[in-house]
């Protein structure tokens, strides 16, 4: 009788004990699995970096170079401000101006192609030295050109294939972005 009770004491240690491995392998297994995705600024610029620099002509009467910016991260507003230097010749005189455009992003996750891209771009301010009047609005229109044609929407990150099987192994997807003072940092959960 004593050798039944301590076969059934010695299976059901055996039984908890196994069920304790496979908790224990659950729990570590879900930690194993990254809940933030995090993009450092340098990436982020250098892949925005990657349309500059972009030069355009206003009115048949300039031709303007936007160089590549510097970013400013704004995680209490969780946009990121761009800083862009321009510069602007006067094709009849071969006059130079030098001047600045600023704008401003948040980022959104496009689930069709796993990519990060930039959202509401806007044009916060531009200003060009020595310019007149007139001719300053004129560059808010290559502002309007720079953020509809060629920012608004631009992928900064795609997910690689490895990166997305092993999100999906552990059942996450991306469920915020937020900007920090170092970059980006993407958060996955659960999926719905």
């Amino acid at each position: 009788m004593s050798s039944q009770l301590s076969r059934r004491a010695a299976g059901r240690l055996l039984i908890l004990g196994t069920a304790a491995t496979l908790a224990a392998c659950a729990g570590l297994n879900s930690m194993l699995a990254p809940s933030t995705v995090e993009i450092s600024r340098e990436e982020l610029l250098k892949k925005l970096g990657q349309q500059f620099p972009m030069r355009n002509q206003i009115m048949d009467v300039f031709d303007v170079t936007a160089n590549a910016p510097r970013l400013n991260m704004q995680p209490e507003a969780n946009r990121v401000l761009a800083d862009i230097d321009l510069s602007a010749t006067d094709r009849w005189f071969k006059r130079q101006y030098q001047g600045s455009l600023w704008l401003s992003f948040g980022l959104r996750y496009e689930p069709r192609d796993q990519t990060i891209r930039l959202a509401n771009v806007t044009i916060d301010k531009v200003s060009v030295q020595g310019l007149p009047e007139s001719y300053q609005r004129q560059m808010t229109k290559l502002g309007s050109w720079l953020t509809e044609d060629r920012l608004q929407d631009y992928v900064v990150h795609r997910f690689t294939p490895e990166e997305l099987k092993r999100a999906d192994e552990h059942g996450l997807t991306v469920a915020d972005i937020k900007i920090t003072q170092r970059g980006l940092a993407i958060k996955l959960a659960p999926k719905s």
